[in-house]
């Protein structure tokens, strides 16, 4: 892997450290250190991630995240129910029950984040969780453009959990769509998606 690859992936790995953002003064030279590399590969990292949308540059004065506007929100769910609605429509032929011991697993790390009242750990689990689908219908293209849209999400997800319960109902719907698919109904795996990601939307709206 390049060094401008290198360094695009540990400097996004840091803004989806939102806490990590605030606690810093985050610039090039900042980045440069703490990666221990040349100046170039992380210029080019950044100026790759502001492309993207993740942030803003200022010449002399840092780097900022860039908030998720209301329009990229609706693209962003929008997106993410076309790719993992066609998903699990598709994956439950594919499923073994290797991979439903690893998606109950996941499950219970999730209730477990619940139980400590760490949004940011269930996200990641929920991240988690969504790949593993994406992971087992294994569509290069849909897994390299899902990426893009989850590294996005991530950044304001805890947005999307900010109501009362909202955690809890990500959970249970979560369930909603494992039972589906262990009873091979793609259906109502369709459905369970659907809902699931369009009461995101819903709170990321509000």
């Amino acid at each position: 892997m390049r060094k401008k690859d290198i360094a695009y992936e540990k400097i996004k790995e840091l803004i989806l450290d939102r806490e990590y953002m605030k606690n810093h003064n985050i610039s090039e030279n900042f980045l440069a250190e703490k990666l221990e590399m040349s100046r170039t590969p992380v210029r080019e990292a950044l100026q790759r991630l502001q492309v993207e949308g993740f942030i803003e540059i200022f010449p002399n004065r840092g780097i900022a995240l860039r908030d998720v506007t209301v329009l990229e929100a609706n693209e962003i769910f929008d997106l993410r129910m076309a790719i993992e609605e066609f998903v699990v429509k598709n994956v439950s032929p594919l499923l073994t029950d290797k991979h439903f011991r690893e998606i109950d697993r996941n499950l219970s790390f999730q209730k477990q984040a619940i139980e400590k009242g760490d949004v940011t750990e269930y996200l990641q689990y929920d991240r988690d969780f969504h790949d593993c689908f994406l992971q087992i219908y294994s569509n290069s293209l849909i897994i390299f453009t899902a990426k893009r849209v989850q590294d996005r999400f991530f950044s304001v997800g805890v947005n999307v959990l900010k109501g009362p319960g909202s955690v809890e109902r990500s959970f249970r719907q979560h369930c909603e769509i494992v039972e589906a698919l262990r009873k091979d109904d793609s259906k109502m795996a369709v459905e369970a998606m659907h809902l699931h990601l369009l009461t995101g939307k819903r709170n990321l709206m509000a």
